[in-house]
């Protein structure tokens, strides 16, 4: 059995959000696409073309079915094994699986692929297993996982990679936002890992040292939030554009750029694209680039800023199978 979920971007107010300010976030049209099969045996094997492979076995102990016995690339699989755990024991059924992924997004890009691979393996194996699990249900364990697994988690990230299109996240609160329109892209990866718990400390740091210069800034991404949720509503491209350029000359604020993600800035811009910014938590990771007058030009500039390039859509279907 197969299943699919995209990866995602920050259009508008990352680190704000941390604060209790609206962010928006949308699915693209790169996707990490998870195989499963059953076996009648009790082997749990993984594949995954970026991370590597492991083994292990599925065993039922005290009532509760665990994945044991792991040899190979088990941490950078984490994912997999804690949701496939997840859902054998909200099946109440566990069995050996066979796993195959794929993907076409970077890792540690900032672009939501753990989410991804979450989502679509949780959707993948409980197909497999006969099981008809709706959207809500593999979103819920699909954050069970990640929370276990990082301590606390936001659930905009899984509800992107299952619902797709575009979210709204403030607080607690998610609404997904029907009337925006898919819009095409470029995204530039640095190639640079981005460290989002860093980052996050970075800017606490910054605020609790500073509230009277940093929470101003907080406030107004906030407002550049809403003020491009509206502007994508009316289709506004251009104004879309001001609001994001204004909203990373507020992230510059907050000292979570880099010189890489600079230079793919500076010479996006220089190549005639209207709105640039960081996506997610900085340091590394990539640029989103909007408003772009030449495509092939722009994803030039990128290449040679020591950028890869990456044109898609933004606002796609959610997870699939």
């Amino acid at each position: 059995m197969k299943a699919s979920s995209p990866g995602q971007i920050f259009l508008f107010g990352e680190h704000a959000v941390v604060y209790g300010q609206p962010a928006l976030l949308a699915s693209i049209g790169l996707r990490t696409i998870v195989e499963a099969e059953v076996s009648d045996n009790s082997s749990f094997t993984v594949k995954s073309e970026k991370v590597g492979e492991m083994k292990s076995t599925v065993d039922k102990t005290n009532g509760e079915w665990k994945i044991k016995n792991s040899s190979g690339d088990v941490d950078a699989l984490r994912y997999v094994v804690k949701v496939a755990e997840l859902v054998f024991n909200y099946c109440d059924f566990g069995t050996g699986v066979s796993l195959s992924i794929s993907s076409d997004l970077p890792l540690g890009a900032g672009l939501g692929s753990s989410s991804a691979v979450t989502t679509a393996t949780a959707a993948a194996i409980s197909t497999a297993l006969g099981k008809d699990l709706d959207k809500d249900e593999i979103a819920d364990l699909s954050y069970k996982a990640e929370t276990e697994i990082q301590g606390a988690a936001s659930r905009a990230g899984v509800s992107v990679a299952t619902y797709g299109g575009f979210l709204r996240i403030q607080d607690r609160g998610l609404k997904s936002l029907k009337k925006l329109s898919n819009l095409e892209i470029l995204i530039g990866y640095s190639g640079e890992y981005g460290d989002t718990g860093k980052m996050v400390n970075k800017v606490r740091n910054l605020r609790e040292s500073s509230p009277s210069i940093y929470d101003p800034i907080i406030k107004t991404i906030g407002k550049a939030t809403e003020a491009g949720i509206e502007a994508l509503k009316r289709k506004n491209l251009k104004k879309t554009c001001v609001l994001m350029n204004a909203n990373q000359s507020l992230l510059e604020g907050l000292r979570v750029s880099s010189p890489k993600l600079q230079k793919l800035i500076e010479s996006s811009r220089d190549s005639g694209a209207s709105g640039i910014k960081i996506t997610g938590s900085g340091g590394g990771g990539c640029i989103i680039v909007v408003g772009i007058e030449d495509f092939e030009s722009t994803a030039d500039a990128i290449k040679e800023s020591g950028g890869i390039p990456i044109r898609t859509e933004i606002g796609l279907e959610g997870l699939k199978y």
